[in-house]
């Protein structure tokens, strides 16, 4: 995953804009490249299936210290997703961009 992350942060930041990728899982992860450096990541999908971002942030406030930098979104698509920001450093291979359980509490949310 944290080369995905990588190879989609390059992507974005050549093109000027969001890259992503349909998982295994049929999720999309989204990668958009902040100006000052760092990126905001995405982890979600369309609508079908997916909580609102009401019922995702009820479930979030039950565990703020586990999935507490997960912000949710709601697209005017009616796709649900959860953003967060990464430094720096989390992209350009100084630091992990994302821990497994990062990523698995972030499934777990929008489960």
């Amino acid at each position: 995953m944290e080369d995905l992350l990588r190879q989609l942060a390059g992507s974005a930041r050549r093109e000027g804009g969001v890259a992503s990728q349909t998982l295994d899982n049929g999720m999309e992860l989204l990668v958009y490249p902040l100006p000052a450096g760092g990126a905001i990541v995405g982890l979600g999908g369309g609508r079908a299936g997916r909580p609102r971002a009401e019922e995702l942030l009820r479930r979030r406030a039950r565990d703020m210290a586990r999935l507490g930098d997960w912000l949710p979104a709601q697209f005017v698509d009616g796709g649900c997703y959860l953003l967060r920001r990464l430094p720096p450093a989390a992209l350009d291979g100084a630091a992990a961009p994302l821990s497994d359980e990062q990523l698995a509490a972030a499934e777990e949310l929008l489960q």
